[in-house]
């Protein structure tokens, strides 16, 4: 698959995601801390990757 297709369906399901868990765990919060969490969740992803690939070299 291409990066940049990957990083959409990452960019999507984060935000859902997120937006999801805000939701149930803080009702009262507003959809912009759900985006917060939703980019949150990519850069740990993202991060992830990144130290994963490292410590295999």
């Amino acid at each position: 698959m291409n990066t940049f297709l990957i990083f959409v369906v990452r960019l999507i399901l984060g935000l859902v995601f997120g937006i999801f868990l805000i939701r149930m765990f803080r009702p009262e919060w507003g959809i912009y801390h759900g985006i917060a969490t939703g980019l949150v969740l990519v850069a740990l992803a993202y991060g992830m990757a990144l130290f994963r690939k490292k410590k295999q070299k």
